[in-house]
């Protein structure tokens, strides 16, 4: 089929906000006197939600701390979050060409749509993306495909006339479990073997890459 979609997961895929998620994890920790993250396990569970992240990262005697957590989590990040996240350098040139070869974009993360909203106003993208879903727009987190499938109902686009451009593993079980083909980018932390499993249409080191790879796909 022809392609008429382009669907890129956020952080790391789109902008650099790792500055944001380390303070925030600092924030927490220091405000519920947890063991410091380090910065490489912020970025190690970038993809997975709060929650799970929290019991991933301490043992089970803190676990009642994570609602307390996570809202701290939260509310640093309602400070800081925007200041603290940078768009990759090429993305508006890349979002650019997309849009003159005629595609659709949207944008499915877990982050809150309206953290993504604000770094897309105040760099002049928020007209380039036709459809932004976030954490507060589904009920299940990716890899569930609820989030991919009411990007392709806002976009008008079936499956398999899309991609899902993403960073990290998440990413690709979530365009599997959507039968949305997925293009995996190395922005993150991720290396490029772990995403093999899933037979991703491209492996990029970043989206630069992606005008050429669409053009092939028209």
């Amino acid at each position: 089929m022809t392609l008429r979609a382009v669907i890129f997961d956020f952080d790391f895929t789109l902008v650099d906000s790792s500055r944001g998620f380390i303070d925030c994890h600092e924030y927490a920790c220091r405000h519920l006197d947890l063991p410091a993250v380090s910065p490489e396990a912020s970025m190690a569970l970038m993809g997975t939600p709060l929650l799970e992240a929290f019991k991933l990262l301490f043992p089970a005697e803190h676990h009642p701390a994570a609602d307390d957590y996570v809202k701290l989590w939260q509310m640093r990040a309602d400070e800081v979050m925007t200041d603290l996240t940078e768009v990759f350098p090429d993305a508006p040139r890349t979002v650019a060409e997309l849009r003159r070869q005629g595609l659709r974009l949207g944008i499915v993360s877990q982050k809150l749509r309206r953290r993504i909203e604000a770094v897309l106003e105040r760099d002049g993208l928020a007209a380039c993306f036709d459809v932004v879903i976030g954490g507060e727009d589904i009920s299940e987190f990716k890899p569930h495909p609820e989030g991919l499938e009411k990007a392709l109902a806002s976009l008008g686009a079936l499956p398999a006339e899309a991609m899902y451009v993403g960073d990290t593993v998440i990413d690709a079980q979530a365009a599997a479990n959507a039968h949305v083909p997925f293009v995996a980018v190395l922005s993150g932390v991720t290396p490029a073997e772990a995403f093999l499993p899933f037979k991703p249409l491209a492996v990029l080191a970043d989206i630069r890459g992606l005008p050429e790879l669409c053009r092939s796909s028209c």
